[in-house]
């Protein structure tokens, strides 16, 4: 739908395992499962990985065809540095052989396996640094780079470099299916995954503007059917809007049970409603899929139609953006694809898309968007400031009410990033030097996350 069991915005991709046990030859060091672990990750056959996760990790084999995508994008991994970071637990820094993206994988040594891993987005060493290029530099070495991965079959999506209202790179790259029967094109439809919180974000401060919500009204004060929880008294619609409520995630076994049944903010409430907070609501910040959830239930109670909807009338219309709703069609609509090229992509089903993500669009929409957010013609300066201004320290980031705030060698930016299996998007702004940079992918995180940096980290500033 937006984020899968194994993906969150603020960390990247996490690998959780249970212990089990598993065949060994001997007992190795902390050391030597991290060289062993790497080693099969940077094996250049398709089998050494898959044979490792499966006699040494074997809970693993879930998530295999996710971190097989992982595998083949970074085009394997270089350590900087490890240390033991407990006593059967050894942590190392590593870098992307592809790309700028460092890690951090923490090992958990069993007696005979590795009980735990866990591979998190880590920041650069301090003596490592991007040269900004000129901007036809920059979009040339961008555009040479995408070129090479999609010919070597490891990225298929579409991205938008603009400066302004001047588009300086539109390109397609890739199958939108596992098939390669039809080829990515602008035009084409992807799933924004998480991306999707920013419309409901403008839709709710839309509210606020008109006077019809107040971003200090509570849950109870806005849902009167929602049950009579401490949640529900304490926490506001600002809260949920930066993510500061305790209000959680809904992924997991029960999510995992009832996902057939759950389609309308309605169906969520009645299956995680009595759920605590998660911390003192207001206190800290903390991802919480459920919140916007809980912000397209107050939505449609203010307004009196479907959240969905509201969207389509007041932020899409308005937006001129044509191609862009909560659920796929037939035609144009990428296929989500999981695994890599060199073992065989698999095609998943399409997401439905809800308050808190997963629908479709297109980079022009989502360049319309940025557009239409910059001229005012989605919310006045007040509360699109709202909108674009940190509030809360959010992880290597920080928060808004609605988007994260983000600095990308050295320059800032906000937008939104969504992440699922078979999906990876990034949308970013850098208000400063102007840019407006997108990028719709139907490989998993951490495909379009690279390019988007990438370009991000390049462009010129001054």
């Amino acid at each position: 739908m937006l984020l899968s069991r194994r993906h969150a915005l603020s960390v990247g991709l996490a690998l959780a395992c249970s212990p089990r046990r598993a065949f060994a030859a001997q007992r190795l060091t902390p050391a030597g499962w991290l060289s062993r672990w790497l080693a099969a990750f940077n094996d250049p056959g398709a089998t050494a990985y898959p044979d490792f996760v499966g006699r040494n990790i074997p809970n693993l084999l879930p998530y295999l065809e996710e971190d097989l995508g992982v595998r083949e994008a970074s085009g394997g991994l270089a350590l900087l540095r490890s240390e033991l970071t407990g006593r059967r637990e050894i942590t190392a820094w590593v870098r992307d052989r592809n790309w700028d993206r460092f890690s951090k994988v923490a090992l958990s040594i069993g007696d005979d396996t590795i009980d735990d891993l866990s591979f998190a987005g880590a920041p650069a060493p301090p003596d490592f640094a991007v040269r900004r290029m000129s901007e036809a530099e920059a979009l040339h070495a961008l555009a040479r780079k995408l070129r090479g991965e999609a010919a070597a079959g490891r990225f298929s999506g579409s991205v938008l470099v603009a400066k302004g209202d001047h588009v300086l790179l539109r390109e397609a790259y890739g199958a939108q299916d596992a098939a390669n029967a039809r080829a990515v094109t602008p035009a084409t439809r992807f799933c924004v995954g998480s991306a999707g919180k920013m419309f409901t974000a403008v839709g709710v401060l839309q509210l606020v503007q008109a006077g019809q919500l107040s971003l200090t009204d509570t849950i109870a004060m806005r849902l009167p059917e929602y049950p009579g929880t401490p949640l529900a008294r304490s926490v506001t619609v600002q809260q949920l809007l930066s993510h500061t409520g305790g209000t959680g995630d809904f992924f997991g076994t029960d999510y995992d049970a009832h996902a057939s049944e759950l389609r309308t903010p309605s169906d969520f409430i009645r299956l995680f409603g009595r759920r605590d907070p998660l911390f003192p609501p207001g206190s800290r910040w903390g991802y919480s899929n459920f919140g916007f959830i809980l912000l397209g239930a107050i939505l449609e109670q203010v307004c009196g139609e479907g959240w969905d909807a509201y969207l389509e009338r007041n932020v899409f219309g308005v937006a001129h953006m044509r191609a862009t709703s909560a659920v796929a069609s037939a035609e144009e609509t990428a296929v989500p694809l999981s695994g890599a090229a060199q073992t065989g992509l698999k095609p998943l089903p399409y997401y439905v898309g809800l308050p808190a993500g997963g629908g479709y669009s297109t980079i022009d929409d989502l360049y319309r968007f940025a557009m239409s957010l910059q001229q005012g013609a989605l919310l006045d300066p007040k509360h699109r400031h709202m909108l674009t201004s940190a509030v809360i320290p959010a992880g290597s980031a920080q928060w808004s009410l609605g988007l994260r705030i983000a600095t990308r060698n050295g320059e800032n930016c906000y937008g939104h990033g969504g992440s699922a299996p078979g999906v990876n998007v990034d949308f970013a702004v850098y208000p400063r030097a102007g840019y407006t940079i997108i990028v719709l992918c139907n490989r998993g995180h951490p495909h379009a996350l690279n390019v988007a940096e990438i370009a991000g980290a390049r462009l010129p500033i001054g």
